[in-house]
């Protein structure tokens, strides 16, 4: 039996609650689908913003200072059902901003997100020595571990994210100076020593370098 002729065997009534029923819930999809983008940017605007790390390069001759900062806002929730209040702190994205040295002016302001989910430690701005943003996460968990690295070119005005990627069997450990150690994902890790080596990956020539023993 067609739509249409089981639509007409439906009587007069059963069809007025049918075509009631599809109204109620794309009127449910709609304010769903507009009310929820307001909610969540109402919060974004509510957040705090605060300072992570900063530091001042020379550029072309001309000083910059580079600010890196995220957005959060904490929260309290309630389970209905124990009463048990939980604690936590709403991530709303990382800014990484170009501030004049001299006018303390902002230059440009760049909104970006972390790539995982549950972010492991604090991330950490580095700059390597062609002027190059690195923003990494180190975890030492061994376990669905969540560090991550990104990449961002800077000139005396703008700043732009780029491409980046490393293998994934690779693990981001801790940073020491222009060194990313790392680890492989099978051997068991150890802090980096000048006499026994390690697997780094070197922030400046972009290249790793495994100088075990």
């Amino acid at each position: 039996m067609s739509k249409t002729q089981k639509e007409k065997n439906l009587s007069a009534e059963e069809l007025k609650e049918k075509k009631s029923n599809r109204k109620a819930t794309l009127v449910f999809i709609l304010f769903v689908a507009i009310v929820a983008p307001i909610i969540w940017f109402g919060m974004e605007y509510l957040a705090e913003e605060s300072l992570i790390s900063q530091t001042s390069i020379n550029l072309n001759g001309k000083d910059i200072i580079i600010k890196f900062s995220e957005k959060t806002k904490g929260y309290t929730t309630k389970d209905s059902n124990t009463g048990v209040r939980e604690s936590g702190t709403s991530h709303y994205g990382y800014f990484l901003e170009l501030v004049d040295s001299t006018t303390h002016t902002a230059i440009q302001k760049l909104k970006f997100e972390a790539p995982v989910h549950n972010i492991p430690s604090m991330p950490k701005m580095v700059i390597s020595a062609n002027n190059t943003v690195w923003i990494i996460c180190t975890t030492l968990s061994d376990f669905d571990p969540q560090d991550f690295v990104l990449k961002f070119s800077i000139t005396d005005k703008t700043i732009k994210q780029l491409e980046f990627a490393l293998d994934e069997k690779y693990h981001f450990r801790e940073i020491e100076g222009n060194k990313l150690m790392l680890s492989n994902g099978t051997d068991f890790y150890r802090s980096y020593n000048p006499v026994f080596g390690g697997i780094y990956f070197d922030l400046d020539t972009e290249k790793i370098v495994d100088d075990r023993k």
